[in-house]
């Protein structure tokens, strides 16, 4: 079986609504073979995006709603206007524009590879945030400033060269603990294995308490870079978060002994969350209210 069927037949918006899956990938099939090029579409509460074919990171918005399910339904549930999130690793832009586009929340996204900056700055142009509330900052986030050697072309997957691998271009770095002036809401770390870097470059951040959640890919790239990520883990949890996933129709907090297979939730000062997500307006993607 093709793997986007298979991903959308288990998808907890559309498992069981196979009518609904099937014509919007066999749709867009066609349709951006035929009229080859760029596509608005618009999203969820009022955001918007531009599709193309290739971009496996915006396209699995349009097939299923939102992607990322369970991370997605968090970040809806929890911010409001006035929040700030950072998005490390912001690549085209899905987690910023919900953020910005659909939650109205202050945004800073840092994306390191010059033509996916363009186009993640396009997509915040085509919500009307190209402004004060949105900051975008064209550089990789690590332990100390510098410069690191990325690839590029690689989609979603673009990440740090590895140690031997041919790389496309290099591009400067920057330490959360020096850029943010003001502590984010929610944090959220996607950088293909090189978040152990970043945490690295963010001790004074970790120890502020208004910072109350984390969004972290822990999936095993780490150890390529010769990190191990239940180290990371380990210093997450001593800084006082909890390792949860979310179930979005329930709105609860579920606690995790270990990082889940993609991203998990490192959540601290629970009371404030579970109020947070228990009163967030319902959102309704693809016919299912959350």
């Amino acid at each position: 079986m093709h793997p986007t069927l298979r991903f959308l037949l288990g998808h907890p918006l559309l498992r069981g609504r196979p009518w609904i899956a099937f014509p919007r990938f066999l749709w867009w099939q066609c349709a951006s073979r035929l009229r080859p090029g760029r596509r608005r579409y618009a999203w969820v509460g009022g955001a918007k995006l531009w599709l193309r074919s290739g971009w496996g990171g915006l396209t699995g918005n349009y097939y299923a709603g939102l992607h990322e399910f369970e991370d997605m339904a968090f970040l809806l549930h929890l911010l409001r206007p006035d929040d700030l999130f950072a998005d490390v690793g912001a690549n085209l832009g899905s987690y910023t524009v919900l953020a910005r586009g659909a939650r109205g929340a202050r945004t800073v996204s840092y994306e390191p590879v010059p033509a996916t900056f363009a186009l993640l700055r396009d997509n915040l142009a085509l919500n009307a945030a190209a402004d004060a509330r949105s900051r975008l900052v064209a550089a990789a986030v690590g332990a100390a400033p510098g410069v690191l050697r990325m690839s590029q072309g690689l989609d979603a997957m673009n990440h740090v060269a590895l140690p031997g691998e041919p790389a496309g271009i290099e591009v400067p770095v920057v330490t959360l603990d020096a850029d943010l002036a003001e502590t984010p809401l929610l944090l959220k770390v996607d950088v293909e294995g090189f978040e152990t870097e970043v945490f690295r470059g963010a001790r004074r951040l970790l120890a502020d308490p208004a910072l109350r959640a984390l969004i972290v890919e822990l999936n095993g790239l780490g150890r390529g870079y010769g990190y191990d990520e239940l180290a990371l883990h380990d210093e997450l949890l001593a800084a006082g978060f909890r390792a949860c996933a979310y179930d979005p129709f329930a709105r609860r907090l579920l606690p995790l002994d270990r990082p889940g297979p993609h991203n998990t939730l490192y959540c601290r000062d629970l009371p404030f969350l579970e109020e947070r997500l228990r009163t967030a307006p319902a959102v309704t993607v693809l016919g299912r209210t959350f």
